[in-house]
């Protein structure tokens, strides 16, 4: 009951704050400071979650798994498709990779462009490096979950602390950032910029700003190859991770040659068939990534909701509330095909509008001008 009391709470408050956030984003431009404190107050109370979530996972990791691996992290693809620039504002890693800009102890180093793509395309490989071991440590243990939060939370600080603003973490060795790139291609919404006051040109191109940037959006072979692993293997990647179960017996480490090798064979499959399209219909290059997209979206959701609801016969920890003796088992089916459609038709069909994910802050002035 004091869980459930605690979630709902949480999601009142946030509820009330995203209410005032979409009226002031109807204020006049004159007057966008409004918004943005907003924006910030929703900023501060995200990041003081992520803060008391850590706490949990240490302290009472029952509680901080459920949190996490159960609310969160099945809340965050529909959201990043949907709305990238919410998540972008609101994430705590960014907001804790911004300190050292915002507590004036950045050296605030230029990052190239070829750094940048090469810092894209290790956090594509630090990203399914990590996911596989959630069958083994992560799922099962919340001081290890922490561990790597710490751990991304140290890289993010020191990412800041070294390069410009967000560049090196945000838009460059982030995990989520290559999915945010490959997801957030047809937004809805475009919001105010809550973590940038000013745009000093840190990333080149911006993603925040940037009209419908992906995945494909850069052509240097780096990012070639991030395209490949990414938008061709994400869906096989998934449908390969859903084929595994949890190993609570602590004989995980022995099955490592299980929990890797699905993800990657269904990887390599769908690599294999997005480089035999993109041959076949060059010009096609953006429509193929979108319907790969939303391949690998629609592919988490078709497996995961029945685990949430406690439909699974693979043995699991990923069950938020059991309803398997409450509801049909063929109500899931609708509620499949409902999510798949949308993402079918959001992500292929109606997109079609050239949104970005926030706005450009005003750019700064040099000193020197």
């Amino acid at each position: 009951m004091k869980l459930r009391f605690i979630i709902a709470l949480f999601c009142r408050i946030t509820y009330i704050h995203a209410k005032k956030i979409v009226k002031s984003s109807q204020l006049p431009a004159q007057n966008p400071s409004r918004s943005i404190q907003y924006w910030k107050i929703l900023q501060g109370l995200f990041w003081g979650t992520g803060l008391a979530i850590f706490g949990l996972l240490v302290f009472l990791p029952r509680v901080g798994l459920i949190l996490f691996w159960n609310i969160l992290i099945p809340a965050a693809p529909a959201l990043l498709v949907i709305a990238t620039g919410v998540w972008r504002n609101l994430c705590p890693l960014a907001s804790t990779a911004m300190l050292p800009a915002r507590l004036g102890i950045s050296r605030k180093k230029q990052l190239t462009i070829t750094q940048q793509q090469t810092l894209n395309l290790l956090g594509v490989l630090f990203l399914f490096f990590l996911i596989p071991l959630r069958h083994v440590i992560f799922n099962i243990s919340g001081q290890a979950t922490a561990l790597v939060i710490f751990s991304l939370s140290v890289m993010a600080v020191s990412a800041g602390v070294i390069f410009e603003s967000r560049s090196a973490w945000c838009a460059g060795l982030c995990p989520i950032q290559p999915v945010e790139r490959l997801y957030g291609s047809s937004v809805g919404i475009t919001v105010p910029n809550a973590q940038c006051g000013s745009c000093i040109k840190c990333s080149i191109p911006c993603p925040d700003s940037t009209k419908n940037i992906t995945i494909r959006s850069l052509k240097s072979r780096r990012s070639l190859i991030t395209e490949i692993l990414l938008a061709g293997g994400f869906p096989g990647f998934i449908w390969g991770w859903f084929q595994v179960p949890d190993y609570f017996a602590g004989n995980g480490l022995g099955k490592l040659y299980i929990v890797y090798g699905y993800p990657f064979l269904g990887a390599a499959v769908t690599i294999a068939l997005y480089i035999t399209l993109k041959r076949r219909f060059p010009e096609n290059r953006r429509i193929l990534v979108n319907i790969f997209s939303a391949a690998a979206v629609s592919c988490y959701y078709w497996f995961r909701l029945p685990q949430l609801l406690g439909f699974t016969n693979v043995p699991s920890s990923g069950i938020l509330v059991d309803l398997s003796a409450v509801i049909p088992s063929w109500t899931l089916n609708i509620l499949r095909l409902a999510t798949t459609g949308f993402f079918v038709w959001w992500m292929i069909i109606e997109n079609q509008k050239l949104r970005s994910w926030s706005k450009r802050p005003p750019y700064a002035r040099r000193l020197d001008s």
